[in-house]
């Protein structure tokens, strides 16, 4: 393994999809439809923001 590689499975949800997901659940559209909407699981979206 190579210095500084990291290993595991890479992120699914990036900055810019974290950033909406946090602006669809404060406009008050439930997790599971903004998680539909950005085409995550469900439970991407709940771990994505728990990790606020």
């Amino acid at each position: 393994m190579l210095p500084g590689k990291k290993t595991g499975r890479p992120r699914v949800i990036g900055p810019a999809e974290l950033a909406t997901l946090r602006r669809l659940v404060d406009d008050g559209v439930s997790i599971t439809e903004a998680a539909r909407t950005l085409k995550i699981g469900r439970s991407t979206a709940y771990a994505a923001l728990a990790r606020r």
